[in-house]
């Protein structure tokens, strides 16, 4: 897992992955992808394509502004990290970035940073010094199984947790009318639902529950077509503790749901049935 202080004076999207600040009183950003599976030389690569394809397209870099400063630096726990110091062109005005691969164990975590100005960048970099200094490499703690779930009783499990739960969420919605990369924050609904013995899958919109029954949603169905948004999940403690079984597997912690309501990564969700 990356760890890291968050900057100060940013706010942090209710929206993930990836992780994303953005800074309170000037124009720049922050965005921190979670570790993924790479083979071949990370150094040789990250040279040759900086990982833009691993940004979203909302910060993926289009026309850059001279060639990119390649450096070695360290962080904490990893095996090796590399930056690239580079500009783009936006709207005539050269923008600052920086982003750093992260090594460890044959994963890759990627740092992007961005301010829409060398002034604004001098602004920055003091907190953005900071943060850097912050950001370290730790052993994920024991996540519940994504093996093929065995049956266990309701009690064991999900007696307090399973259930269709509802919240409301932002949503990113491209818009092909303002060309490729280009999109808009929504408001939508997003669902989780939990089985009763350690099953959970979460989707925007809606889920569709045969005869309006959450015990007759087909899981193994929702892990082929989008392993992504469904995983396991486990009660340890006053804990929910979700792992989703996309790749990079994506850790959830919250406290266990009360009174039908749970707070999910900062958004409240409300049983439904």
């Amino acid at each position: 897992m990356l760890r890291y202080e968050a900057p100060q004076n940013f706010t942090r999207s209710a929206a993930s992955p990836p992780e994303d600040y953005t800074a309170n009183e000037f124009n720049a950003s922050v965005q921190i992808y979670p570790f993924r599976p790479l083979t071949g030389n990370v150094e040789q690569i990250f040279q040759q394509t900086m990982f833009r394809d691993w940004v979203d397209a909302r910060y993926r870099e289009r026309v850059l502004n001279g060639s990119p400063e390649f450096r070695k630096t360290g962080v904490r726990g990893a095996d090796a990290a590399f930056t690239a110091r580079f500009s783009e062109m936006v709207g005539g005005i050269p923008s600052q970035r920086l982003r750093m691969a992260i090594v460890s164990k044959g994963m890759v975590a990627v740092v992007d940073a961005k301010a829409n100005s060398l002034e604004t960048w001098q602004r920055a970099i003091p907190i953005l010094n900071k943060f850097s200094a912050s950001i370290r490499v730790e052993a994920n703690a024991a996540g519940p199984s994504v093996a093929p779930p065995k049956v266990v009783p309701q009690s064991a499990v999900g007696g307090t947790v399973a259930g269709l739960y509802r919240g409301t969420k932002p949503k990113y919605k491209v818009n092909l009318n303002r060309g490729v990369g280009n999109g808009d924050w929504v408001t939508a609904q997003h669902y989780y639902l939990f089985s009763a013995d350690g099953r959970v899958y979460r989707a925007y919109d809606q889920i569709h529950l045969p005869s309006d029954d959450p015990a007759r949603f087909d899981f193994e169905a929702a892990r082929r077509t989008d392993p992504n948004n469904t995983g396991r999940y486990a009660v340890v403690g006053n804990q929910l503790r979700i792992q989703m079984m996309g790749q990079p597997p994506e850790m959830i912690v919250a406290a266990v749901p009360k009174d039908g309501r749970a707070i999910i990564q900062t958004i409240l969700y409300v049983k439904e049935r």
